[in-house]
């Protein structure tokens, strides 16, 4: 993947997980005989960004200050997409997370605790 622009994202200490993703039930089809497939299941607490296009889907995260959290990354591109969390825009910042290109198409990375602060990804 080509490296795009980082996008910025904050740690507050009285930050919330958004709503990444609630899905609970299974919805079964009707006269058809079986059941849909169910969503997929992400740890409680997860960030969920998608890769698609060559984009991320989202240009901020809001995740707790000094706390382990569960990131999640869907790559619905065939081709590879690597994570990394910066201490400045672009290459320059220093390196507080990252994982290699993945070209699977759903990871879950355990990732902090991170300081309270903004950084890039």
């Amino acid at each position: 993947m080509r490296p795009s622009l980082a996008r910025p994202f904050r740690l507050d200490r009285l930050a919330t997980f958004p709503a990444a993703l609630a899905l609970a039930a299974v919805v079964a089809l009707a006269g058809c005989g079986g059941a849909a497939t169910p969503p997929p299941s992400f740890p409680p607490g997860a960030i969920v960004v998608t890769a698609q296009n060559q984009k991320f889907s989202t240009s901020e995260l809001r995740i707790p200050a000094d706390e382990k959290f569960p990131l999640v990354l869907v790559n619905k591109d065939g081709e590879a997409h690597n994570v990394a969390i910066r201490t400045k825009q672009g290459f320059d910042g220093e390196l507080v997370f990252r994982h290699d290109p993945i070209t699977a198409s759903t990871v879950v990375f355990d990732v902090g605790p991170i300081a309270a602060g903004t950084y890039y990804f």
